[in-house]
C-alpha cells in the first residue's frame, strides 16, 4: 500500500474546515436574505422567440388593433333560457359594475349594445335588448336571432347561455392582474354570479402561478423525503442522510438566491429547478461518500481516505458536472427566453453543487467521526451480495444482452417515426381542473375560446379596405373560415359593411349582406365613421388600408390547425388577388403552434450538440474511440426506446416532452463516466480488463445503484403534478433513467467485454502514484 502523502492531505485540517464552514455559512445567509424578494411569473409572451418576423408582425398588428388575449369571458346560464327580464337586468347591472372597475377599458354585453339605423332624418340607435318588460324582450330576442353578428357572438344556439366580455388594459403586470381579478370576483359575488364561468389570460395566469407554488413545495418536500429513505438504505446512518441533503440543499439555496438577486422570477420551468438540482446534485455527493466509506472499510485513516477519494473520483466528478451542465446549457439553443434561462440556471446550479461537493463535503468529513457515517452494526454494504451475482449473470449472457438492446433500439426507431408535433392551449391542466372545465364549457357552448386573427393589407395604393371588390375577396375567405375552418363569432370589415347596409335600409334583415353597387358601398363606408373610433378602430386602421378579421374556434391541437392553415393558405392563393389584397394569419394562438414546432426541432438539435460535446470530452479523457462508443450507447439506447414509446402510445412532441431527451442524457451520462473512470483507473493499476471490470462493477456499481434509485425517486414525484407537461416529464425521465440504469449494469459490461478484449486498449503513461497504486 502506497503511503506517500497526497497533496490534498495538507489542506484537510480542522482549522481549514472551520474556516470553510464559516465562509459557506456567510454566503448562505446572504442567499437566504435575498429570497425575501423571490417572485413567481407566468407570461405566455416570453415563450415567443426573439427576432422572429412572425412575432414582429403580430406585435405591429397588436399595436394597431389591440391585444387578442387581455380579456375575460363570463358565461351565464339559465336552463329556461337567458331571455328573461330579471336575469337580463342583473346581467346589465353586472356589466356596468365591471366597466367601473379600474384597469377595465370596456365591457361587451348584449344588454348594453345599440343597433344604428340610418334615416333621412339622421342616425338613430335602438337597443338590441329593451329591458322594460318581457314582451319587449321577446320581440328583441327574435330580432337578435336574425342578426348573426350578435347571435353567434353572445348566445348559444339553444339560447340557454350568454356571454359578457371584459376588455382590460393591455400588458398588465402580474400585480395589476391580481388587483383586477380580485375586483372582478367581488363584483361577481355582489351581482349574484359568483358561480358564473370565467376564462381568460388573467384568471389563467393566476391559476397557473398558484398551482406552481404549491407544486414546487410539494415536489421539493417529497424529493427530500424519498431521497432520505434511499440514503438510509444506502448508508444506514443518520449522518449519511443529513450530510448529503445539507450539501445539495445549500446548492439550491445559493442558486435561488442568485436568481432572486438578479431579479429573475420563478416560472413554470425554473419552478422545477429546486427539485432537479436536488436530485442531480445528489449524485456526485453519493459517489464521493461511497468511495470515502470504502476506504474507511479498508482501514484507511480519515484524512487519508478523504484525500484518496478526491484523488480517484475528483476528475470523473468534475467531468460529470461538465457533461450535465452541457446537457442543460444546450437548452440555450432554443430561441425563447424561459428555456434559455432554465438551461443556463440549471447548468449553473449543477456547477454550484459540484463546488459545494468539493468544499463543504470534505470540511464536514474532516469534522465528522467516520463511525457516525458507518456504524459498527452495519459495516458491510447492503449491495455486497447482490452485485457479484448480477455481474456473473451479465458476463455469461453478454451476447444475449447485446442482441436484446439491439432489438430495443429497432423497436424504438420504428416507434419514433410515429411521433407528431402537437400542442393544445390548456393541455397542461387535468380534466377535473375548474379552469379546464370552464374552458371546455366555452368550447362546447360558444364554439371555443381559441382566438383566430388574420391581418388584411390592401396592396393597391389606389384602393382601401372599403372598396367593394376588396370586400368581396375578404367575404370569400370569411365564408371559408365559417364553413370549412369552423371559426365562430367572426368580425371583419365585411360584417361591418353588412351591418351598415342593414342600417341604411331601415334594419331590414334581408340587407345583411354586401351592397350590390360600388358607389353605394363607397357612400356607406364614408358614413362608417359615424360608428365611432371605439367600434371601428379594432377592425379597420384609420387610413383604411389595413384591417383585422377576428373570431374564435375550438382548440383542436397544433397538428390539426397546421393542416387547416395549409388548406386556408391554398384557398387564399386561389380565391384572392395578391396584387390588390394580402391576407396573413397571426395572433397568439397561431404563434404558439408555430413556435412549438420550431422549438421542438431546436431542442432535438440541442440534444445532438450535447451528445457531440460529450463524445469529445470522453475522447479527450479516455483517448480511445471505443470507450466513446461504450460511454454513449448505454445512454442513447434508452432515449431511442422512449422516443419509440412516445410514438406508439401517442405522446406528442412538444416543448415539455422534447426537453426530456437533453435532461435525461445529461443526467444518465454521469454514472457512465464514474463507471468508466473507475475501470480506467483499475486498468492503469495493472489489472486485466476482466478483473478491472469486476472491481469497477462491485465498487462503483454500488454508488451507481444508490444514485440511480435516488434519481428515480426524485423525478417520480413529478408524476403527481397537475400540469400535464410536468407529469409527462416525470414519467418519461423516470422511465428513461430506469432503462439507463439497467443499461449501465447490463449493456455497459457487455460492450466492454466485446470492445476491450486486451488491456492495451487503455494503456496510458502512468504517474508514479499510479505505478504504485494506493490499495
Amino acid at each position: 500500500m502506497n503511503k506517500e502523502p497526497l497533496p490534498a492531505e495538507v489542506w484537510l485540517t480542522k482549522r481549514n474546515a472551520h474556516f470553510t464552514l464559516l465562509l459557506i455559512g456567510l454566503v448562505s445567509l446572504a442567499a437566504l436574505f435575498s429570497l425575501r424578494n423571490v417572485r413567481v411569473d407566468y407570461d405566455f409572451e416570453k415563450f415567443f422567440p426573439k427576432n422572429d418576423p412572425e412575432l414582429d408582425r403580430y406585435l405591429a398588428f397588436r399595436d394597431r388593433f389591440g391585444y387578442d388575449n387581455d380579456f375575460l369571458m363570463f358565461g351565464i346560464e339559465r336552463n329556461d333560457g337567458v331571455f328573461d327580464q330579471e336575469l337580463l337586468v342583473r346581467v346589465d347591472s353586472f356589466a356596468g359594475r365591471l366597466e367601473r372597475l379600474p384597469l377595465v377599458i370596456k365591457v361587451l354585453s348584449p344588454t348594453r349594445l345599440n343597433e344604428p339605423v340610418f334615416t333621412p332624418f339622421g342616425v338613430f340607435e335602438t337597443p338590441y335588448l329593451r329591458l322594460g318588460n318581457d314582451t319587449l324582450i321577446a320581440i328583441d330576442s327574435a330580432r337578435i336571432w336574425n342578426d348573426p353578428r350578435i347571435k353567434d357572438f353572445f348566445f348559444t344556439k339553444d339560447a340557454k347561455a350568454m356571454l359578457v366580455v371584459l376588455n382590460a388594459e393591455p400588458g398588465l403586470s402580474k400585480l395589476r392582474c391580481d388587483s383586477l381579478l380580485a375586483g372582478v370576483r367581488e363584483v361577481m359575488a355582489r351581482s349574484g354570479f359568483a358561480d358564473a364561468r370565467m376564462v381568460g389570460r388573467i384568471v389563467g395566469q393566476d391559476h397557473y402561478i398558484n398551482t406552481m407554488v404549491k407544486e414546487m413545495l410539494f415536489f421539493l418536500t417529497a424529493s427530500i423525503a424519498l431521497l432520505a429513505i434511499f440514503l438510509w438504505f444506502g448508508f444506514r446512518s443518520i449522518h449519511g442522510i443529513v450530510i448529503p441533503i445539507l450539501v445539495v440543499g445549500l446548492a439550491i439555496l445559493w442558486q435561488l438566491g442568485l436568481m432572486t438577486a438578479l431579479g429573475k422570477p420563478l416560472g413554470i420551468l425554473t419552478m422545477l429547478l429546486p427539485t432537479i438540482l436536488f436530485v442531480v446534485g445528489m449524485s456526485d455527493v453519493v459517489h464521493l461518500l461511497e468511495c470515502y466509506l470504502e476506504e474507511i472499510r479498508n482501514g484507511v485513516p480519515r484524512i487519508r481516505a478523504i484525500a484518496v477519494t478526491y484523488h480517484e473520483v475528483g476528475l470523473p466528478t468534475f467531468l460529470t458536472a461538465i457533461t450535465s451542465g452541457i446537457g442543460f446549457a444546450t437548452l440555450g439553443t432554443a430561441s425563447i427566453q424561459p428555456l434559455q434561462e432554465f438551461g443556463l440556471y440549471t447548468a449553473l446550479g449543477v456547477l454550484v453543487a459540484f463546488c459545494l461537493a468539493f468544499a463543504l463535503l470534505p470540511a464536514l468529513l474532516v469534522l465528522t467521526d467516520p463511525a457516525k457515517l458507518l456504524p459498527q452494526t452495519a459495516k458491510s454494504s447492503p449491495w455486497d451480495k447482490r452485485l457479484p451475482r448480477l455481474f456473473q449473470w451479465t458476463i455469461k449472457r453478454r451476447r444475449a444482452i447485446l442482441w436484446s438492446f439491439a432489438l430495443i433500439s429497432v423497436v424504438g426507431i420504428a416507434g419514433a417515426y410515429r411521433i407528431k408535433v402537437n400542442n393544445f392551449l390548456l393541455e397542461d391542466l387535468p380534466n377535473n381542473d375548474p379552469l379546464k372545465k370552464g374552458f371546455v364549457w366555452f368550447e362546447e357552448k360558444f364554439g371555443g375560446v381559441r382566438p383566430f386573427e388574420m391581418e388584411i393589407v390592401v396592396a393597391d395604393s389606389n384602393s382601401t379596405i372599403w372598396d367593394l371588390e376588396t370586400l368581396r375577396q375578404i367575404e370569400q375567405v370569411q365564408q371559408h373560415l365559417d364553413t370549412v375552418y369552423d371559426v365562430d363569432g367572426l368580425i371583419s370589415p365585411v360584417t361591418v359593411m353588412y351591418s351598415l347596409n342593414k342600417a341604411f335600409n331601415g334594419g331590414d334583415r334581408s340587407f345583411y349582406r354586401l351592397p350590390d353597387d360600388p358607389e353605394e358601398c363607397a357612400r356607406m363606408s364614408k358614413r362608417a365613421k359615424l360608428l365611432g373610433k371605439e367600434l371601428l378602430g379594432p377592425i379597420v386602421s384609420s387610413d383604411g388600408r389595413t384591417a383585422r378579421l377576428t373570431g374564435r374556434l375550438v382548440d383542436e391541437g397544433g397538428y390539426v390547425h397546421k393542416g387547416k392553415n395549409a388548406a386556408l393558405d391554398s384557398f387564399i392563393a386561389t380565391h384572392t388577388n395578391p396584387g390588390s389584397v394580402r391576407m396573413h394569419q397571426t395572433g397568439m394562438a397561431y404563434l404558439i403552434d408555430r413556435n412549438n414546432e420550431t422549438l421542438s426541432t431546436q431542442l432535438v438539435g440541442g440534444m445532438g450538440i450535447a451528445v457531440l460535446l460529450t463524445a469529445l470530452i470522453m475522447l479527450w479523457f479516455f483517448r480511445d474511440w471505443r470507450m466513446v462508443v461504450v460511454a454513449l450507447i448505454p445512454n442513447l439506447v434508452p432515449l431511442v426506446f422512449i422516443a419509440g414509446v412516445m410514438g406508439f402510445i401517442g405522446i406528442d412532441l412538444k416543448v415539455s416532452t422534447a426537453i426530456i431527451f437533453t435532461i435525461s442524457f445529461g443526467i444518465a451520462e454521469d454514472d457512465t463516466i464514474h463507471m468508466l473512470a473507475s475501470f480506467r483507473q483499475h486498468l492503469r493499476q495493472g489489472l486485466s480488463p476482466a478483473y478491472a471490470l469486476k472491481r469497477t462493477y462491485l465498487r462503483t456499481g454500488k454508488a451507481v445503484t444508490v444514485t440511480s434509485l435516488m434519481l428515480l425517486s426524485g423525478f417520480v414525484t413529478l408524476v403527481f403534478s397537475d400540469f400535464a407537461s410536468v407529469f409527462y416529464m416525470g414519467v418519461l425521465i423516470t422511465f428513461t433513467l430506469a432503462l439507463a440504469y439497467v443499461a449501465e449494469l447490463l449493456l455497459l459490461p457487455a460492450l466492454v467485454m466485446v470492445l476491450m478484449r486486451s488491456r492495451t486498449a487503455l494503456e496510458l503513461p502512468r504517474s508514479r502514484s499510479e505505478r504504485d497504486p494506493i490499495q
